[in-house]
């Protein structure tokens, strides 16, 4: 099964609207980087046919749908699960980690199938690849498994700079869980806006 192309229509119906998992690849013709993905999302589309859908986006044609998502580097490769976003991978990467990140998000949906009731966080992880205390904080949500929208604030000046009008700090790491602003890996506060301390 080779991906699939998305339009404004059939992107409303079989990612925002299904009830499974979806993995988009945002690009356009002019992304080198994004023709570079597509080999590995056609193997992905092939090994997982039946479990997840696997397509792509072309923000040139559809830039309202990009703009929805807050999509500002390509490739960015979103997974969706129940028509939600759970986990972005900006930039290209190999198709090792695209795998595993589909799969981990395909066994999260599995679990959560045997544990009705709980909620569904929208958490967003500001940082740079240079940042130690961003990488505690990703380990320690991967490890609550927790999915998270990650960007590379280094990387996205637009970004940055939301950031810091939302915080009025320019430091990292900093995350936003449903709408709230947490500066710095303060692990009380995102255990309480995530649950995390209740047993």
């Amino acid at each position: 099964m080779s991906i699939e192309r998305f339009t404004v229509s059939t992107f409303a119906e079989q990612v925002e609207g299904d009830q499974g998992v979806a993995m988009v690849e945002f690009w356009a013709p002019s992304c080198q980087a994004c023709h570079d993905v597509d080999a590995a999302l056609e193997k992905l589309a092939q090994q997982f046919s039946g479990k997840a859908r696997i397509g792509k986006l072309n923000v040139d044609e559809q830039p309202q749908i990009a703009k929805r998502y807050s999509i500002t580097t390509l490739p960015s490769v979103t997974i969706f699960r129940q028509g939600q976003v759970v986990h972005t991978l900006i930039g290209p990467a190999p198709e090792s980690v695209y795998r595993q990140a589909l799969e981990e998000v395909l066994q999260s949906a599995t679990s959560d199938a045997h544990t009705p009731g709980d909620a569904q966080h929208q958490v967003i992880v500001f940082s740079t690849p240079t940042c130690p205390w961003c990488l505690r904080l990703k380990n320690y949500l991967r490890q609550h498994q927790i999915p998270f929208k990650e960007i590379d604030v280094s990387q996205d000046p637009k970004a940055a700079q939301e950031m810091v009008s939302r915080s009025g700090q320019m430091g990292v790491p900093q995350m936003w869980i449903d709408g709230q602003v947490v500066v710095g890996f303060d692990r009380q506060r995102v255990d309480a806006l995530l649950g995390l301390s209740k047993v």
